[in-house]
């Protein structure tokens, strides 16, 4: 009889009995041991197993049980009772990382930073191609293109394969050089010498200008412009719509501003027609059948007057006048862009639809037409925000959504921004003094 109840020595009912032990004679004994005796009394004993590094239950090795600690902080258990990290194990979907202390999916760290090359919490986001480097919001990765033969850029247009930039070496009275680069193998050639009299505008993958001899239009693997038309006129900006190209011209108000306004040639040739009088040094956009503008009526510093020509029966609305309006004017499918000047630069949205506008973006310092790229449903412009200076991006539909893209540091840029701005099929091109940079997307 041991502890009440009755047991054989050496008998299978000796196992359970904790603490006893059969000798060698069949009498059950008090041991020091969790042992019993094997039931072919040859005093075999087992030993319990220990949990040791173990988690969860185990078996003791003698028919039992034991019940081992629990994984610490981010980490689970496994088929092995062995503590792993809680992602082991774990796939996630495209965009989607594990989070490591509730082994639940969700969006990766360079997901909710916006991270597309660099490591962000641990994680790589992407690796920069050739010799481009990451930028310091890690959201695009800045290669050089080109350094530009002169010091001063005044337009850059992207078509198809081909960049062309117009700029000068010192102000000449009667035009700036051009250049084309080659964007796959980076490589320049001069296409013109002091006489590209307008900016550059495109239209397919042809880049046009306007230089002393008349429209100049420049197609692929060309570099020989022919001439379209007898347009040997200074053009304040240059804007291709349907079959026709529309040139602002401008000169010294005080020579007679009617003189001046927006005129419409056939891409094809032809005489023009004046779609505009008496406005002076406009910049234009085009959308929604009208051609909207912003001029002035009386000298260069003074751009009062936004409007809109209706183009199919040319009549004429002035949408908004006033000092703070500024020469900038966009537009996309249902809406145009102004910028006033106040408290800062502020970038406005006006539906087509609407007399009410919404503001965008208000910059610390000044935004530039030349600078600002609109491109599906997202402006991104140089600006000052917060008292950060950089490429921000401003999502139309969700404005208080912005992101800085570039800072200055990634900008190249001292104390004045990119003298010009322009999406590519690859990111942006910029230009920062009298070097060309691509910001893009390592998938890109």
């Amino acid at each position: 009889m041991v502890g009440g109840t009755r047991i054989a020595c050496g008998s299978t009912a000796c196992v359970g009995s904790e603490g006893y032990q059969c000798s060698a004679s069949g009498t059950a004994s008090l041991q020091l041991v969790n042992t019993c005796g094997s039931n072919n009394n040859n005093n075999q004993t087992c030993t319990k197993a220990t949990c040791g590094t173990a988690c969860g239950t185990i078996s003791d090795g003698c028919g039992g049980t034991l019940q081992c600690a629990s994984c610490g902080a981010g980490l689970k258990c496994n088929a092995q009772n062995a503590c792993e990290p809680l992602c082991t194990g774990v796939s996630c979907g495209a965009g989607l990382q594990c989070d490591p202390m509730t082994g639940q999916c969700g969006a990766s760290a360079c997901a909710r930073a916006h991270a597309v090359c660099g490591t962000v919490d641990g994680q790589s986001c992407g690796t920069c191609p050739g010799a481009s480097t990451c930028a310091s919001s890690k959201q695009l990765c800045v290669e050089t293109v080109a350094t530009l033969p002169f010091r001063y850029s005044n337009s850059l247009r992207v078509a198809g394969n081909r960049a062309f930039v117009t700029g000068y070496t010192t102000y000449s009275s009667m035009g700036v050089d051009l250049t084309m680069i080659d964007l796959t193998n980076k490589q320049q050639t001069s296409l013109a010498t002091a006489n590209v009299r307008s900016p550059l505008t495109v239209s397919g993958s042809d880049v046009l200008w306007t230089d002393g001899t008349g429209l100049r239009r420049l197609s692929p693997g060309s570099t020989q412009p022919s001439t379209v038309a007898g347009m040997n006129v200074f053009c304040a900006d240059l804007l291709v719509e349907g079959s026709s190209i529309y040139c602002s011209w401008y000169g010294d108000a005080r020579l007679g501003v009617s003189y001046y306004g927006i005129k419409k040639y056939p891409l094809a040739g032809g005489a023009p027609t004046t779609v505009k009088s008496s406005l002076n040094n406009a910049v234009m956009a085009a959308s929604g059948g009208y051609l909207f503008y912003v001029g002035t009526t009386d000298n260069f510093s003074s751009f009062s007057n936004l409007g809109a020509v209706d183009l199919t029966d040319n009549s004429d609305q002035v949408l908004a006048s006033g000092g703070s309006l500024d020469r900038f004017i966009l537009a996309d499918a249902d809406s145009f862009y102004f910028l006033q000047h106040g408290s800062g630069s502020t970038i406005t949205r006006m539906p087509f639809t609407s007399t009410q506008g919404t503001d965008l973006l208000t910059s610390e310092e000044g935004i530039d037409r030349d600078s600002t790229v609109m491109k599906n449903g997202v402006i991104t412009t140089y600006a000052k925000v917060g008292g950060v200076q950089g490429l921000w991006s401003v999502p139309v539909a969700n404005p208080t959504q912005r992101t800085l893209l570039l800072d200055k540091t990634d900008l190249h840029i001292g104390t004045y921004g990119p003298t010009e701005l322009v999406a590519d099929g690859n990111g942006w091109l910029f230009i920062t003094d009298n070097v060309v940079y691509r910001a893009i997307a390592p998938a890109l």
